[in-house]
């Protein structure tokens, strides 16, 4: 599929359809030429003129969007490119939420994109889509271009608009939704509504997207590439240009011998340049120095270094060397500690490093597992925001750990601080007022807010951390010994039946009084005697990982389509807890069991985050060789209080990373 994608010679073989609403006093005058070329399109939306046109937010769970349908590429396979430029236009009140634009084609969400930026800072997206297993409908490829209000919100002077009904009996009505406005009053402009809009200023669709081959040198913007001709010479130059970018290193003629030998046989079977080429190349991606990563401790000197610069790209950026890392492989100095030092500070201040914090804190932490929320009614709005709140609690704990990384914060902060990240939906979820924009930035932690900071108060964390409807002592207690505290419990053993709180002689029961049942199990009292105490640290964080102070000796829960009721019944009673940690520190709060592990518990949870370093960039468990390595480095590192960004700095400088 990726070779099929590239051209050299051929033509453009697709149709190209654009239309710049700026020019336009119509919306259909400027898609009228559409329509000659195949395709269907009913646009919908205010032009205004020299600017684009006005897209509509539409409210999670309603239908709607600027559609429209493309003639397919030859047989439904191919490459469609999207490209479009925006804004975002609120109108004249405080507190409108950023809009997001939902991109849809054939039939799949590919972008929930937030709009932040104004008419004055349009920005341009583009998105490359393989259509090979989507679905084409009857008149072609469908693309929906969505605005979606995926924030509650409240505007002064504007009612909420509540669509329960008397006898839903919903406290408090749905909830914070939108609000109410005359919408039948067309001679309010879009800047007297209280509500975001999209301004779609072009468009541009290439129906079966081939792009030319090489690109321009991004480095070079200006200059232009070789003239390509039909012969040998440019075969061998384009191939050559193409088996050191999947090698990521420097060829030899060998190397290069039987992909250029493969060309030329099929160019005497009277196959095109193109289609030799492709076939060509696609040979190459196939084979073992383009699929895997060359050792750093090959034989091959040359073949070393540049493993080490693949190693760091791909593990800091998840992309192959750039320029700058090339140049430094071919120089033989990338086994010098500042040059090392200095290339994780450079890569991690990249855009792409968002490509390690990602992959590596969802594997870390198994940040991946479900998150719960659940409401007091099944019908309360709230649950239309639940795609973007899951979003954005997920997150929060990503950025929350790159910002620990890129400003080198002590290991402390991981668990204990006075800040976290957040931004509009975040703040609703939390209670915190006066923070606008979907963008997550660092937030001080308000002195009353219990949960303080450190990603064991992050909602999203404790939200996942649930079973069978309710909190789960053991599941917390479980992860923190495991993905923090570097003990990890063992599995189960398998003759031992679940404990379920809510079924028969379980119910209403303290969840201590169940627990202490459970430890009475020779087979299960070594592992639950360091896992429950620990769990009751986080009995305060609800279903959603809201803070709560009380808790009900049963619960009613209700499940509709992946939205869950959830609600305390009968006798209440305040939080319990009390709990003590691995070694037998007590505690009776929160904010107690964090203090002490950020006190006591600092090499432990050092030598997790060195492992799973270790496991995620030597793609490999860690070994005795490698342990001996870590409790040095801890060992150096306690009187710079373990900052992490030295951390994984000690760790690119490893034998684990270095001689593997």
């Amino acid at each position: 599929r990726a070779v099929s994608a590239i051209r050299f010679l051929d033509p453009p073989s697709g149709q190209i359809f654009t239309a710049d609403f700026r020019t336009v006093k119509d919306a259909r005058k400027a898609l009228d030429p559409w329509k000659k070329q195949g395709a269907y399109v009913k646009p919908r939306g205010q032009i205004i003129r020299g600017q684009g046109i006005l897209i509509e937010p539409k409210w999670v769970g309603d239908r709607g969007g600027f559609s429209f349908n493309i003639p397919p590429p030859p047989n439904g396979k191919g490459v469609i490119r999207i490209q479009f430029t925006v804004a975002s236009i609120k109108g004249n009140f405080t507190g409108i939420p950023d809009p997001h634009l939902w991109v849809k084609v054939a039939g799949k969400t590919i972008a929930y994109q937030p709009i932040t930026n104004t008419i004055q800072n349009p920005k341009t997206y583009t998105y490359l889509v393989q259509l090979n297993d989507l679905a084409i409908e009857s008149r072609g490829v469908g693309i929906t271009l969505t605005n979606r209000v995926e924030q509650p919100y409240a505007i002064k002077g504007f009612k909420n608009e509540d669509r329960s009904k008397p006898q839903d009996k919903i406290a408090g009505g749905t909830g914070l939704f939108r609000p109410a406005w005359d919408r039948k009053n067309r001679k309010l402009t879009y800047d007297q509504k209280p509500i975001p809009y999209i301004l779609l200023q072009n468009l541009r669709i290439d129906s079966h997207y081939v792009a030319t081959w090489p690109p321009t040198d991004k480095n070079k913007p200006n200059a232009a590439p070789e003239k390509l001709t039909d012969s040998s010479q440019t075969a061998e130059r384009l191939l050559s240009l193409w088996i050191s970018r999947a090698y990521r290193r420097p060829v030899t003629p060998a190397e290069r011998a039987p992909y250029l030998g493969l060309y030329k046989k099929l160019r005497k079977q009277n196959h095109s340049f193109d289609t030799s080429l492709r076939a060509a190349f696609q040979a190459v991606l196939l084979s073992g120095p383009s699929r895997f990563l060359a050792s750093p401790a090959d034989k091959n000197k040359t073949i070393a270094q540049y493993a080490i610069a693949s190693r760091l790209s791909f593990m800091l950026t998840g992309a192959p060397p750039d320029p700058e890392l090339q140049r430094l492989a071919a120089a033989s100095k990338l086994r010098d500690p500042s040059t090392l030092n200095a290339q994780v500070d450079r890569l991690l201040k990249s855009p792409k490093a968002a490509n390690f914090f990602n992959p590596f804190v969802t594997q870390w932490l198994v940040i991946g597992q479900p998150i719960t929320l659940a409401m007091t009614n099944i019908k309360n709005q709230d649950f239309r925001f639940g795609r973007h709140l899951k979003a954005s609690m997920r997150a929060e704990t990503i950025q929350y750990i790159r910002q620990l990384f890129t400003q080198n914060k002590p290991a402390a902060q991981l668990v204990h601080s006075d800040w976290t990240m957040m931004n509009n939906i975040l703040a609703h979820h939390y209670g915190y007022k006066n923070i606008t924009g979907s963008y997550l930035r660092p937030v001080k932690i308000k002195p009353n807010d219990p949960r303080g900071g450190g990603i064991l108060g992050h909602a999203g964390i404790q939200s996942m951390l649930t079973w069978m409807g309710d909190n789960w002592v053991i599941y917390r207690g479980a992860w923190t010994l495991g993905h923090i505290l570097d003990d990890p419990p063992p599995p189960p053993p398998l003759e031992v039946p679940e404990l379920n709180p809510s079924e028969g002689k379980n119910r209403g029961k303290t969840f201590r009084q169940l627990l202490n049942q459970h430890q009475a199990d020779p087979n299960c009292s070594v592992c639950h005697k360091k896992m429950d105490p620990l769990g009751f640290a986080f009995q305060n964080f609800d279903l959603s990982g809201r803070w709560r102070t009380r808790e009900y000796e049963k619960y009613h829960r209700y499940q509709l389509d992946g939205k869950i009721e959830w609600r305390g019944v009968g006798k209440s009673r305040p939080v319990d807890a009390l709990g003590s940690l691995p070694r037998g520190e007590k505690f009776s709060s929160f904010a107690q069991a964090k203090k002490l592990i950020s006190t006591h518990y600092l090499p432990d949870l050092t030598r997790g985050i060195m492992k799973n370093l270790i496991l995620y960039g030597a793609h490999r468990q860690p070994n005795i060789a490698d342990l001996q390595y870590i409790n040095a480095e801890i060992a150096k590192q306690k009187s710079n209080n373990y900052r992490l960004g030295d951390i994984l700095k000690a760790f690119v400088r490893s034998p684990a990373f270095l001689d593997y």
